[in-house]
């Protein structure tokens, strides 16, 4: 990752919640931020796929995939598979649309029969880049900050952001919000 990477996209989460007039601790929706940046959300079974090839995706191998990020010219989309949780369609969208907010560049894509150009395999700097912008805008420390030192759990703060247990958990790690609070080793969900 770049130096001062992670400075910057604490910057930019809350630079995305003044844009959208929401608190700094405030709760940033995934889908409602991709409409703000003109960037279309579809899950697989709105793609016009056949009926086999949802199932396939959704229902017989749907822990293959997360997300694809599409592009048609200047315009983004992102694919989501619907078969997983919600909490983590959140990171999978966030995820997505760090990549086009950062405007990496995949190193493989594909055309597809209608002309669509699925963007695959970031290169793993990219992809840390996108994983960190992702949960500062979902989690920012800031409000991790704040909601740890009123002393909420992992499980209350998840649920308010509507994230996964883990994703809070790796950010709370990943940011020493614990440990700059003096959290000490109690159970992970406390």
């Amino acid at each position: 990752m770049r130096r001062g990477f992670k400075a910057q996209a604490e910057r930019l989460a809350t630079a995305a919640r003044a844009e959208l007039g929401i608190d700094e601790c405030g709760r940033l929706c995934p889908w409602k931020f991709a409409e703000h940046r003109g960037m279309f959300v579809w899950t697989p079974k709105e793609l016009g796929l056949s009926d086999q090839d949802v199932a396939q995706l959704t229902l017989h191998d749907p822990d293959s995939w997360s997300g694809v990020t599409v592009r048609l010219g200047d315009a983004a989309g992102i694919v989501l598979n619907n078969a997983h949780p919600r909490t983590r369609q959140a990171n999978t969208l966030m995820h997505e649309i760090s990549h086009v907010e950062l405007r990496h560049k995949a190193g493989q894509a594909m055309l597809s029969d209608d002309g669509l150009l699925l963007m695959t395999d970031y290169p793993s700097d990219q992809e840390d880049e996108a994983n960190w912008l992702a949960g500062a805008l979902l989690l920012p420390r800031q409000a991790l900050l704040h909601h740890r030192g009123q002393g909420s759990s992992v499980l209350e703060i998840a649920a308010d952001y509507g994230v996964s247990d883990e994703l809070c958990t790796w950010r709370l790690r990943m940011t020493g919000v614990d440990r700059q609070l003096g959290v000490g080793r109690r159970s992970p969900f406390g």
